[in-house]
């Protein structure tokens, strides 16, 4: 007697518990808290390049659909333009300042990392982060002369808004961008498939540059490039970039790293077993 073929069934896999997020995110962190400091530089080099990849479609669709589409709509346009560079970069596993304000303090708040590490840290990725935007504005800027695709009238739109606003709003909405950069790490962390993870990201960062919330890396090609064409001098470029960046790690280290680590740790559960090594993937 014939028998009949088993129908296949996807068992979905369960949604990964808070402590094997935390667990993970940590092990990653770890790993980049304990590299050596030739590697960061060129890998936070190569996001503050990468990242630059949204200022530049940012600026084309600005430049393309003024005047075409009413400006709400190319608002909307400009800022799905947003999460490009910031896709390259996560799913490149480049080290990204913002994401290591939430991360990289976990090890430390758990005890396997010294304050001394993580300011290390932070200080290699930011500065690289910050010269390599410098080196992509400066490729922008000349697009702006040399290139019809984009009008140097589009980074002037660009910045107008942050430097509008006064110090303590630009702090305030900083913190606001590093809580949302933090909160995309973790749900990042705690994604399980590619596509789910660029979903997150196209929302999480879309959300940020529609809502015009500053971003420093981001900003910084934003406000360099602008400085390059003549439309921005150095001290609102400085002050720009210094109040955004209190806010962004001021965000990201209280409102999630310290916020989620807490919870998490007095969640009132036993520590999980990871249920596999290779299950999910962390940015880094």
């Amino acid at each position: 007697m014939a028998t009949q073929p088993k129908n296949k069934t996807t068992e979905q896999k369960p949604q990964k518990s808070q402590m094997i997020i935390l667990q993970h995110t940590e092990e990653a962190a770890l790993t980049q808290l304990e590299r050596n400091s030739l590697g960061l530089l060129l890998s936070g080099i190569s996001a503050g390049l990468d990242i630059g990849f949204s200022v530049l479609l940012m600026a084309i669709t600005l430049t393309a659909f003024t005047g075409i589409f009413p400006p709400p709509i190319v608002h909307f346009l400009v800022a799905n333009m947003y999460p490009l560079g910031f896709i390259f970069v996560i799913l490149g596993r480049s080290e990204l300042f913002t994401e290591h304000t939430t991360l990289a303090i976990l090890p430390v708040l758990q005890g396997f990392a010294s304050l001394k590490k993580l300011f290390r840290l932070w200080a290699i990725v930011y500065v690289s982060n910050i010269f390599g935007g410098l080196l992509f504005a400066l490729i922008l800027s000349y697009f702006a002369h040399s290139w019809h695709l984009i009008n140097k009238e589009s980074f002037a739109a660009i910045t107008r808004p942050f430097i509008q606003n006064g110090w303590l709003t630009t702090l305030l909405s900083a913190a606001l961008a590093g809580w949302l950069m933090g909160l995309l790490a973790w749900l990042v962390a705690a994604a399980r498939e590619t596509t789910s993870q660029i979903l997150l990201i196209w929302i999480v960062t879309a959300a940020i540059g529609f809502s015009g919330l500053p971003h420093c890396i981001v900003g910084n090609i934003e406000m360099a490039t602008a400085m390059f064409n003549g439309q921005v001098s150095f001290q609102e470029y400085f002050g720009f970039l210094a109040p955004v960046t209190v806010g962004n790690a001021a965000g990201g280290v209280f409102f999630v790293g310290i916020l989620k680590f807490s919870h998490t740790m007095n969640s009132g559960k036993e520590k999980e077993i990871d249920l596999a090594k290779d299950e999910g993937t962390v940015i880094s």
